[in-house]
């Protein structure tokens, strides 16, 4: 009996250091950084706009401010482009722009039912890395607002990786331009309340944590 009180205890003591590190409200959620270039507020019709995204196989999940191991990971990117100076905003905006994509990528135009218009895909794995690139170049003026945002998961599926708890899950936020404000006082300027003031109301979650960025395109 005597030994069974200490074998006990050890027990209580693993299992709730186990509770305790799984308890992560949420799942986990890993930050992806990507870059909009130039970072202008304005630009012209013809203009290129570049947007990219790399990254190593170490990727640091916010809640913990702790870096995983995402080995060979699926990432599911989706580029999305609106022009907000309407009501409704228009969705198929995308299509406003020349988009140029390298041909070796899996990141290709989704039209939907409904009109929207998307970028989806993959990002590419090479060496450890992850990349994605693409160009857009304005062919009309207007204010507009794009996303890059990121998920990690696809119908359903929960992808694995080193020192992951059992039943939590995981999403992606992605910072753009090292989490610059990205003009979203322009959201202001939309007569779409979904922009002015939906969005404005939780702008952290609503538009920096989905890769937000506000722009006009000019003569």
């Amino acid at each position: 009996m005597k030994y069974s009180i200490p074998a006990f205890l050890l027990l209580f003591a693993l299992f709730s250091c186990i509770r305790k590190e799984c308890k992560i409200p949420g799942g986990y959620e890993f930050d992806i950084p990507a870059t909009l270039t130039p970072a202008l507020d304005t630009f012209r019709v013809g203009d290129t706009i570049s947007v990219s995204s790399a990254f190593g196989e170490m990727v640091r999940e916010v809640k913990t401010d702790k870096a995983y191991l995402l080995e060979n990971f699926f990432f599911y990117p989706a580029t999305s482009l609106l022009r907000i100076d309407t009501f409704p905003a228009k969705n198929s905006s995308l299509l406003d722009f020349e988009i140029l994509i390298d041909t070796t990528s899996n990141y290709r135009v989704n039209g939907f039912s409904d009109g929207t218009v998307h970028l989806r895909g993959q990002y590419s794995y090479e060496e450890g890395r992850y990349f994605l690139e693409y160009k857009l170049i304005p062919q009309r003026s207007g204010l507009f607002v794009l996303s890059q945002a990121c998920a990690l998961q696809s119908q359903g599926e929960n992808q694995d990786f080193p020192e992951k708890c059992n039943n939590v899950g995981s999403s992606a936020r992605v910072t753009l331009n090292g989490g610059a404000d990205n003009n979203v006082e322009f959201l202001r300027n939309s007569p779409d309340p979904h922009y002015s003031e939906w969005i404005l109301a939780r702008p952290e979650d609503r538009f920096h944590r989905g890769g937000g960025y506000c722009f006009y395109v000019v003569e």
